[in-house]
């Protein structure tokens, strides 16, 4: 949330942290993280840090990728991360997720080329994705730098 955000940047600069850091946030409907605080006063927090070296979104259904890229990118040109889930949803009663109500991992790697056009630039996932997405993302991504003719790191 917010209030963690400013907490973490005061603690990389008051303690010299020298460590490579990135803030994350997970995003409930788009527009705000899952605590309600607006992402981006989150990721102007982080972006007003200069020992972060990234911004991004985890852990949220790929259908709102789109929109929270382009949300980030108004605040900040620190490089983006992204990790979705499988778009699946979580029953907090239950605690568990209700399989089938995701998308497939075909579904999934379709948005990489519009994420990385739209910033992104570090991919992968989280919550209920498998191997064989990160591998599709993989080969999503190489086909995209063949495409562009740029090096893959």
């Amino acid at each position: 949330n917010k209030l963690e955000a400013q907490a973490y940047v005061e603690l990389l600069d008051e303690c010299n942290i020298s460590i490579p850091a990135w803030f994350s946030f997970n995003s409930k409907d788009g527009v705000h993280i899952v605590s309600g605080d607006s992402l981006i006063e989150c990721a102007t927090i982080a972006n007003g840090c200069s020992k972060v070296g990234a911004v991004g979104i985890n852990c949220t259904p790929p259908r709102f990728i789109h929109g929270l890229i382009l949300s980030i990118r108004k605040v900040t040109d620190k490089p983006i991360l992204i990790y979705p889930n499988s778009g699946e949803r979580y029953d907090a009663e239950k605690k568990e997720w209700v399989e089938s109500t995701g998308v497939s991992d075909g579904d999934f790697v379709s948005y990489v080329n519009e994420w990385c056009k739209d910033g992104a630039v570090l991919i992968g996932g989280c919550c209920r994705t498998t191997p064989n997405t990160i591998k599709a993302i993989s080969r999503s991504l190489n086909q995209r730098h063949s495409s562009l003719h740029l090096p893959v790191a």
